[in-house]
């Protein structure tokens, strides 16, 4: 059996992990809840509202990373989950803003943080377009197409498996949905 004092060591050190790792879940669901709500505010076009719930977001990643270097564990789970989410909001952001999907904050760049993030940012796309063409904007829906086409291709090329395998081909589902709506608009036209 372990010392008594080796015990109170393991145990003080056990609390404090478990008190990090509460603050860092409930702190990541913050930020995993502004990112969503940052897309919503992009798909209602107020960018401002989007910008600032996405800074708001970050003082919570903050908040997060401040146990990382004394729980190295606790980067995973639901961090990163809130950090997927944001990684689809800055992608999001940068397509509504700029028709393009590139490099974001560098603490949503690791690989698969960045790819399932931008699976997911497909899907937000295909909503924007619809949006778009329901006010009459065609020509959204062809440079969604054309952008998700691109997002496909380079993941085919990764030949991803499991969780990002699954993210891929949601990714895959939305580019036919979208291929189906300028179809649909084509035999209108």
């Amino acid at each position: 059996m372990a010392s008594s004092s080796l015990f109170s060591v393991i145990e003080k050190t056990y609390h404090a992990q478990a008190k990090a790792r509460g603050e860092v879940i409930r702190e990541s669901g913050q930020a995993l809840n502004l990112s969503k709500r940052a897309i919503f505010a992009l798909h209602r076009e107020d960018p401002k509202a989007a910008s600032d719930l996405l800074a708001e977001a970050v003082t919570h990643f903050e908040k997060c990373e401040k146990h990382f270097k004394t729980f190295p564990t606790l980067n995973e789970g639901a961090y990163l989950a809130g950090l997927e989410e944001y990684a689809e909001a800055l992608l999001f952001q940068q397509y509504v803003e700029r028709r393009t999907l590139g490099k974001i904050e560098k603490r949503a760049m690791g690989v698969e943080t960045y790819l399932g993030g931008l699976s997911d940012a497909t899907g937000e796309i295909v909503r924007y377009a619809m949006r778009q063409a329901t006010k009459g904007n065609m020509n959204a829906v062809v440079e969604a197409e054309k952008i998700v086409s691109r997002v496909v291709e380079d993941l085919l090329r990764l030949d991803l498996t499991g969780y990002l395998r699954q993210k891929f081909d949601q990714a895959k589902k939305n580019l036919r949905q979208l291929e189906q709506i300028l179809y649909d608009i084509s035999r209108r036209g």
